[in-house]
């Protein structure tokens, strides 16, 4: 249960927007919180609750939150894919090549951002290598 009150946590962490605060835990929760917890939506409300759950001295493992960073640009890529072949989806190399264009097209675009970098995740050591030492703060992470 503590896993899953820590990855409620960084998916609020990295997807949640200011502008739509009011939004953002059912969206997130619709998007990524269903599928990765498998509990109802007051529950993850309930483990977003830093008064309820303390779990300060646990951390995720950090490709678990490279993998979390990585969601929501997958997540274009294979629509992206899904919308120029119709109804097929792509294959492995077809997402990663579309996963890195998002990931470019992100890094041009806008300032700020929490996702990984293109050249991040081109980089020759590949991607199971630790990006960043665990005491790193999430948004200093991925600027």
């Amino acid at each position: 249960m503590k896993w899953r009150i820590l990855l409620a946590r960084e998916l609020k962490l990295f997807y949640f927007e200011r502008e739509n605060s009011h939004r953002n835990c059912k969206r997130i929760f619709e998007l990524y919180g269903r599928y990765l917890l498998g509990t109802t939506y007051d529950t993850f409300l309930n483990y977003l609750n830093q008064l309820k759950y303390e779990i300060s001295g646990l951390k995720l493992p950090s490709y678990i939150i490279a993998a979390v960073a990585l969601l929501e640009p997958l997540r274009i890529a294979c629509e992206r894919i899904r919308l120029r072949k119709g109804s097929a989806s792509g294959s492995l190399p077809e997402i990663a090549e579309e996963l890195l264009e998002v990931l470019r097209t992100k890094e041009g675009a806008r300032v700020g951002t929490r996702y990984p970098s293109a050249s991040f995740c081109e980089q020759e050591h590949g991607y199971g290598q630790d990006p960043v030492p665990p005491t790193a703060s999430r948004q200093a992470q991925y600027p």
